[in-house]
């Protein structure tokens, strides 16, 4: 046993939370990795211990289920783990026209949505009530403007900002910090989970995305830092303080066409 602090993060088996898992263990903090690849996590496990010497426990687990949240600090508990650093990092896009995503988008309302804010309600009181620790959620530039063919995607990240910087203030009185993050393009497998299949998007996203290891150093920087929230990347900041002067309507309109140009 080791006395470092511990930190937990969600979709921990890949892209952004893999590399944050790692970049916190580099920085000796034990994890707790949660995602729904048993076989995944346990290869992650094993290099971290391997590579670091920390020490790694795993909790695999369909975040998007009910109650998970519950069963993941119910988890922590009974390995005698209290949490120092949550980092809510799962979550899931989907790509298309909303009327015809069907089913789909609860699912991905209910991760993007839900779980965050229930993982952030049990992890968060217990960091209250122990008057010390820090929430980081990953958001998305895509949460800062109305994006067609992302609709609810988009909506969902909206709301992962102004929530988290809510919650900041509500939870400053006892000493815990909340900070957002917010990536653009990143390259990793979101483009194909989310059901994009236009090669001509997908060069473009490659071509104007930051790494996963590149976002979550920015992502983990920003928490120890104590940053309220953070767009991730300088072109990022400065499309986000552009969007922010144009008309919302009209931003959405240019979205469209754009979106359309690079999917058609």
């Amino acid at each position: 046993m080791n006395n470092y602090k511990w930190a937990l993060v969600t979709g921990a088996s890949g892209g952004v939370g893999k590399e944050t898992a790692t970049i916190l263990a580099e920085k000796k903090w034990n994890v707790v990795l949660v995602a729904r690849s048993q076989d995944k996590l346990e290869q992650l496990k094993n290099e971290l211990i391997e590579k670091i010497g920390i020490e790694v426990k795993i909790f695999p687990c369909d975040l998007s289920k009910e109650n998970a949240a519950q069963e993941v600090f119910n988890f922590c508990e009974a390995e005698g783990i209290k949490i120092n650093l949550l980092v809510n990092n799962a979550g899931c896009g989907l790509y298309g026209p909303s009327i015809e995503l069907g089913e789909k988008t609860p699912g991905m309302l209910k991760l993007n949505i839900l779980t965050l804010t229930q993982m952030c309600t049990v992890f968060g009181k217990d960091m209250a009530e122990r008057k010390s620790g820090s929430i980081l959620n990953i958001g998305s530039i895509a949460g800062n403007q109305p994006t067609p063919l992302f609709a609810s995607y988009a909506a969902s990240k909206s709301y992962v900002l102004n929530y988290s910087l809510a919650l900041r203030h509500e939870l400053s009185a006892y000493g815990v910090n909340v900070t957002c993050v917010q990536p653009g393009y990143i390259r990793t497998q979101f483009d194909n989970n989310c059901g994009i299949v236009s090669e001509k998007y997908k060069r473009f996203s490659y071509k104007n995305g930051m790494s996963a290891y590149a976002v979550a150093k920015c992502a983990v920087n920003s928490v120890l830092a104590k940053r309220s929230y953070v767009r991730a990347g300088f072109t990022n900041k400065i499309v986000a303080f552009a969007s922010g002067l144009v008309p919302k309507n009209f931003l959405a309109w240019c979205i469209s066409k754009s979106m359309k140009s690079l999917t058609n």
